[in-house]
């Protein structure tokens, strides 16, 4: 995050609030992924059989399902495929279940044409573009000073802003695919106890996406403040 003169103080307490977020954030997913890496699941079947078995009664055969490296664990639209890392694929506790499940249920979104998804993907270009360039737009715009670094600035504001959008898409995208593969696991008969267990794994996950959204939200917030203290 760029500093703005005259703005260090706003600048040192965004950056407090913004360092607890992502710790205590990170924190809370590392403590229910391994507390429930542990717990078996009662199904006796791996991340990616299950995976599997999801895609086969939710009528997405076509999907793929690969072991991916350590952290890898999404959905490719452009392949039709999950990606499960070696704790997912191959494990059967309850976390790697869990993550199986959420990762079918983007599959089911891309097989549905989930409006928020498909809004998601229309955004890829834009945000790969504007994630890329906004800092240095916006460094321009500080160096320029009056002589039409506002607009640049401004500019790259915008930029910024589209970043978060994405990011804000991108929540009900993940809530969504929680929902259903904790849908499909009711259906499928799994206990109360394990379902408690899923859920609280989803939750901590979809936690890294509201702390990532918030704290872009507060950078924002904080370059638009500090602009607008300079005119």
């Amino acid at each position: 995050m760029p500093v703005i003169p005259g703005s260090m103080s706003l600048y040192y307490f965004i950056m407090l609030v913004t360092l607890i977020i992502g710790a205590g954030a990170q924190f809370y997913v590392s403590h229910q992924l391994k507390k429930y890496s542990r717990i078996p699941s009662s199904y006796g079947i791996t991340g990616a059989d299950m995976a599997r078995r999801m895609s086969v009664d939710k009528g997405i055969s076509n999907v793929g399902v690969f072991r991916g490296g350590p952290g890898q664990d999404f959905f490719d639209p452009r392949s039709n495929s999950v990606t499960l890392g070696p704790d997912s694929f191959g494990e059967y506790s309850i976390t790697a279940i869990a993550t199986a499940v959420h990762e079918m249920g983007h599959a089911q979104q891309y097989a549905e044409g989930y409006m928020f998804m498909r809004f998601r993907s229309a955004l890829v270009p834009v945000v790969n573009f504007c994630s890329n360039a906004w800092m240095i737009i916006f460094m321009l715009g500080l160096v320029m000073g009056a002589v039409g670094g506002a607009t640049i600035m401004k500019i790259g504001i915008i930029m910024f802003a589209a970043v978060l959008l994405f990011q804000l898409v991108t929540l009900p995208v993940e809530f969504d695919a929680s929902r259903r593969g904790l849908a499909y696991l009711r259906a499928s008969g799994m206990n109360q106890a394990e379902i408690s267990g899923a859920y609280s794994v989803l939750r901590a996950c979809a936690l890294t996406y509201v702390a990532s959204a918030l704290t872009a939200l507060l950078q924002l917030l904080y370059m638009i403040l500090s602009t607008r203290s300079e005119d």
